[in-house]
């Protein structure tokens, strides 16, 4: 089957125009022609243990059927291997190192560049940072230092409380001047 690049539905059989939108289809009816002749060299390829050219055949496949199901398979399988044999390999943590290290280098020479063209822009920014990271050490040295300071609460004065229980008198004086506070 065949998809129309230009309204992507799928056309049945190899026309040589779209019938819903009249594109000229006579370029991919020719290359679906020759897609047997492709899949066979690409397994042709495979079998002669030329992995990097039958990935490529397949591919080419791939680009005129997307949903050819050998290409798919063969390609993913490649793609696997390849990506097992860059997690085992030793020596490939050895080129992330150097790559990593490449990255500092590049970030050391591009400040390094800055000290010679050096606009007042790149000083305001510099100074912007300076000032940033000063007040982020003030903050923090002052907030260590009170949190290592120890707690001094004020005391709270004693509360009097009448042990005797009250008389009628008193349990009636409330009302002419309302309810006594709750602290006492």
């Amino acid at each position: 089957m065949l998809t129309c690049p230009m309204c992507k539905k799928t056309v049945r059989g190899l026309p040589k125009e779209c019938p819903t939108c009249r594109t000229d289809l006579a370029i991919l009816v020719d290359y679906l022609s020759d897609l047997d002749g492709n899949l066979q060299r690409a397994e042709e390829l495979t079998r002669s243990g030329k992995l990097g050219e039958a990935v490529w055949a397949y591919l080419e496949v791939l680009e005129v059927d997307p949903d050819n199901p050998t290409a798919r398979k063969q390609v993913g399988s490649v793609a696997t291997a390849v990506r097992q044999f860059d997690e085992l390999t030793p020596g490939r943590g050895w080129a992330a190192r150097i790559r990593r290290r490449a990255r500092v280098r590049s970030w050391v020479e591009d400040v390094s560049d800055l000290r010679d063209e050096v606009t007042p822009a790149a000083w305001k920014l510099f100074l912007f940072v300076g000032v940033l990271l000063l007040a982020t050490m003030v903050f923090g040295f002052g907030w260590g230092y009170q949190a290592a300071q120890p707690r001094i609460e004020p005391p709270t004065p004693p509360t009097e409380r009448s042990t005797q229980p009250a008389t009628p008198k008193e349990k009636l004086k409330f009302l002419d001047k309302g309810p006594p506070p709750l602290g006492k």
